[in-house]
C-alpha cells in the first residue's frame, strides 16, 4: 500500500509569531563571479530570519540571466515557499545552485516574489557603492543565528519532542515565545509547555539588581 503523499506544512500556522525581516540596503549592491558583473542593483534587500546569517537578495530585473542556468533543484521553507535554482556560469567558472528564487511565496512572505537570493560564500566578490564588502550588512536590532532559542538554551532544546512537535523546530523560536510545545526529559516523561515557561524556570534571578556602575 502506497505511503500518504508528503504536505509541505505552512509554518505560519503553527508559529505565527516567527520572525523574519526583508529591509532595503540604502547603497548600490554589485555582485561579481568569475570576472563578471552577475547583479547590480540599487534596490537590492537582505532578509534577517530568526535562525539564520543575513541574506542578501536582488531584484531579478537588476540580475544578468545571460549567466544562470537553470536547474532541477527544489527545496522547501515552511516559511517562504518552494524555491527553484540557477547555476551561476561566468569566466570558465561554476557554482551549482547558488541562487534562488521563490517563484510563488507564502501569502506572509508576499514581498519575496520577484527576488533572487545569493549565497555568500559562492560569489568570487561583493561590493556595496564600489567599495568591497566581506560579509552581508548587520543592521542592528535585527535578528540573528545567536539570539534563537535553540543557540541560547541547548540543554532545553535537547528536550525538544520531534515526534510530537510536528511541523515545527525548536530553531524557530525565539526564547520569548508563548508558544505551548512538547517537551521530552531523559526519563520518558511528556508533557506540554511554554518555550518562555521553560526558559524562566532555567534563569536565575540575580541578588544584585540595584547595582549600578556610577557608585
Amino acid at each position: 500500500m502506497a505511503g500518504s503523499p508528503k504536505v509541505d506544512t505552512n509554518g505560519w500556522i503553527n508559529n505565527p509569531d516567527y520572525e523574519i525581516f526583508f529591509d532595503a540596503i540604502p547603497a548600490r549592491v554589485r555582485i561579481v563571479f568569475g570576472g563578471a558583473d552577475i547583479a547590480d542593483s540599487s534596490a537590492a534587500k537582505v532578509m534577517y530570519e530568526l535562525g539564520h546569517a543575513p541574506m542578501y537578495y536582488v531584484p531579478q530585473g537588476d540580475v544578468d540571466m545571460a549567466f544562470l542556468e537553470a536547474t532541477d533543484h527544489d527545496t522547501y521553507c515552511p516559511y517562504k515557499g518552494h524555491a527553484g535554482y540557477w547555476t551561476v556560469r561566468a569566466g570558465g567558472k561554476a557554482s551549482e545552485n547558488a541562487i534562488w528564487t521563490y517563484g510563488s511565496p507564502h501569502r506572509e512572505m508576499a514581498g519575496l516574489k520577484g527576488y533572487l537570493g545569493f549565497y555568500w560564500g559562492r560569489m568570487d566578490a561583493w561590493y556595496e557603492d564600489d567599495v568591497a564588502i566581506s560579509g552581508p550588512r548587520e543592521i542592528p536590532g535585527r535578528i540573528d543565528t545567536t539570539n534563537q532559542f535553540k543557540c541560547l538554551f541547548p540543554d532545553l532544546a535537547a528536550q525538544w519532542h520531534g515526534e510530537r512537535n510536528t511541523g515545527i523546530s525548536a530553531y524557530e523560536f525565539a526564547p520569548t515565545s508563548g508558544t505551548v510545545v512538547w517537551w521530552r526529559d531523559g526519563d520518558g516523561r511528556e508533557w506540554q509547555e511554554s518555550i518562555r515557561a521553560r526558559v524562566l524556570a532555567a534563569t536565575d534571578l540575580r541578588t544584585d539588581g540595584d547595582a549600578h556602575p556610577y557608585g
